[in-house]
């Protein structure tokens, strides 16, 4: 594998490195250099000074970020991780991302792992916020002599203004805190007045990373020595060429090792030619071309379970890794499984396939992702999060703008939800709403969908924005449909700021228009809102005559996800009313439906609305055995806020018991 590779020279880089441990400060490191100039080799080996460091203590975890992701995204993935690894059993890591052994080896480090429910993150408030909040939870509890490290290695490049979000957070580092990002002198970070005006951000080297030197190839040599076939002093000749390139120096010993004549070298030093080099000892083995291939599309760490399926070729992976040590050494392990390890090869690779080989594998990667979260959702399991973060792009590869907008909408805006990854959300939101056309249907839909991630995340005037423009657009194009939504989830928003009476005009208004022009479906929604409000402000009978009212329409046209809504809501009423039978009645057959569908929110509201029940009839044994119920699914998909208030209840339900 590629983090085998022998790392030699840069020790000005790694006495620099030495010094920025022992300081204390919270301090952003950028590590500069050129495409294959040895900045991850580099990052290896600082892990490795750091972690055998006889005077610290150091835990480090190390994410690679794509051209896609946004810094909140990457933050939000460090939270989830930190939160998720605390809670995995130790020896019980198979299957999950690589970085979460990383997370818990960082966590054991500094003995931490009972800050868990601390460390989870609330999508309902600001990212950035929490991650500072934790970075400062973090740095109290390690000791004086303890270095917490976070690698940032970008696949290619980071977010265009990226640099803006990190510079507040690099900023405000609490003392311990060490962020590492991987850069090329190009890069936002480097480019940034913002970042370059802060004082605790040191540069690693001062310029860029330069060229080994003839003294640190020999030492590479006389390292590989026992592997080469052909004499040091033939093979020295030939790298003589490359100036002392990383990157063609790296790539071709390796080859030599492979069985490659030094006749059949690269002449030149370019990254490229070496690139091509490799690709050409890969497709010596006809399997292995569509293994690469398939890496090459998927861009990120994969399972081998995903880059099998989009190959074609089954247990393909570890057969390689196994008994290839070349094509083993041309992967490394990153985030869920393997990737090429470097962009320069992968790029080259990218270049080779056809248009239409490209439109294949993509589409094999959509069936497979789709699948994941098909099947997750059939089981009542946690959405399979890679699977929710990649299917959208492969989708736009595969199929174009119009099926992106329509499975960013359809298939992955829910899960993204259930995942709390709402600032996913909004990312693929504000890029789908560059492809449609300006004061388009379009336009109107996506922006509606951003207003009701806004509302998720409880940044109800923002949300409120986005449905008033989404309304604006449905207004002038005449669409009453759209007018009838966006009224809709206006109600919503003002429901959730306890002001009832907008929120029961707006409801009022999107039903006259579905009431008007036959939409049926828009009627069935808001008599259940209505129900809701009426319910709030105490008036009951009002309140189950809306829902009935929703009810008759759902089950006539066979809209049984809006039925278990109606029949859960009748039940909180009838409970309320102390009619309890009655009250269960409605909630089984929510809960029925509910498990029909695979809404795991829905079940986790039936199972908490069933406790309550039990509750009211002095049943505590019964009324536990529902409350964790609805603990563990709002646990596995990642409601903490949920979680916090039926722990609470269990409490209350144990000393009601006692």
């Amino acid at each position: 594998m590629a983090e085998d590779r022998i790392f030699v020279g840069r020790k000005k880089e790694i006495g620099q490195f030495k010094k920025v441990l022992e300081d204390q400060q919270g301090q952003a490191v950028l590590v500069v250099g050129q495409a294959g100039m040895g900045k991850t080799l580099l990052l290896n080996k600082m892990m490795e000074v750091a972690e055998n460091h006889p005077d610290f203590r150091c835990g480090f975890v190390r994410y690679e970020v794509t051209p896609t992701d946004s810094v909140d995204s990457t933050m939000t993935l460090i939270m989830d991780n930190a939160f998720e690894a605390a809670q995995v059993k130790e020896k019980s890591f198979d299957g999950t991302a690589r970085r979460l052994e990383q997370w818990r080896s960082f966590l054991n480090v500094f003995n931490i792992g009972d800050l868990v429910m601390s460390l989870k993150r609330d999508p309902a408030r600001n990212t950035r916020d929490q991650f500072l909040e934790r970075l400062e939870l973090i740095s109290k509890r390690i000791p004086q002599k303890g270095r917490a490290i976070f690698i940032i290695d970008p696949e290619k490049y980071m977010q265009k203004d990226s640099d803006q979000s990190w510079s507040i957070v690099v900023r405000n580092l609490p003392d311990k805190i060490k962020f590492i990002f991987a850069q090329r002198p190009e890069d936002e970070l480097v480019r940034s007045e913002t970042i370059d005006l802060l004082k605790n951000v040191v540069r690693i080297p001062k310029k860029d990373l330069d060229v080994l030197s003839d003294d640190n190839v020999d030492e590479l040599l006389r390292a590989q020595s026992a592997e080469l076939t052909c004499s040091i002093g033939d093979l020295k000749k030939v790298l003589i060429q490359y100036k002392g390139h990383p990157y063609a120096i790296g790539a071709a010993i390796d080859l030599v090792k492979a069985g490659v004549e030094l006749e059949d070298l690269p002449r030149r030093p370019e990254p490229i030619e070496f690139a091509k080099k490799q690709w050409e000892k890969i497709c010596e083995k006809a399997d292995a071309i569509k293994l690469f291939e398939s890496y090459s599309i998927l861009e990120v760490g994969v399972p081998d379970d995903v880059v099998e399926f989009v190959s074609s070729q089954k247990s393909a992976t570890r057969k390689f890794l196994q008994n290839d040590r070349y094509l083993g050494g041309l992967l490394r392990e990153e985030g869920y499984g393997n990737r090429i390890y470097h962009a320069i090869l992968a790029d080259y690779i990218l270049e080779q396939i056809s248009e239409a080989e490209k439109k294949e594998y993509h589409a094999r990667a959509v069936e497979v992702y789709r699948d994941k979260l098909k099947k997750a959702s059939e089981e009542q399991t946690k959405p399979d999060e890679l699977a929710a973060l990649r299917l959208p792009e492969h989708v736009l590869e595969a199929e174009g703008p119009k099926a992106f907008l329509y499975t960013l909408v359809s298939e992955c805006t829910q899960p993204l939800f259930n995942l709390g990854l709402l600032d996913a959300a909004i990312s693929f939101s504000q890029r789908a709403i560059g492809y449609v056309e300006e004061g388009s249907e379009e336009k109107a839909s996506l922006i509606g969908n951003l207003g009701l991630i806004y509302r998720r995340r409880g940044e109800l005037d923002k949300a409120e924005q986005m449905q008033r423009k989404a309304l604006e657009i449905d207004e002038k194009l005449g669409l009453l449909e759209g007018m009838a939504s966006d009224y809709s989830n206006l109600g919503l928003i003002y429901r959730d700021r306890r002001e009832l009476d907008k929120a029961e005009e707006m409801f009022n208004k999107s039903l006259k228009i579905s009431k008007k022009f036959g939409l049926h479906d828009g009627m069935a929604k808001v008599y259940s809102n209505l129900g809701g409000i009426y319910q709030t402000k105490g008036e009951i009978d009002k309140a189950e005559l809306m829902l009935y009212e929703g009810l008759k329409i759902n089950e006539k046209l066979g809209i049984i996800e809006g039925m278990a809504r109606d029949y859960g809501n009748l039940g909180v009423i009838y409970g309320t009313r102390g009619e309890l039978d009655k009250a269960e009645e409605m909630q089984n057959k929510a809960l029925e439906i509910d498990k029909k569908l695979g809404l795991i929110e829905g079940i986790a509201i039936d199972y908490n609305n069933l406790g309550v029940i039990y509750e009211k009839r002095g049943d505590i044994t019964k009324a536990r055995q529902f409350c964790e119920k609805a603990r563990d699914l709002y646990k596995k998909i990642g409601m903490p806020h949920m979680v916090k208030k039926m722990e609470g209840w269990l409490e209350e339900l144990r000393t009601s018991d006692d």
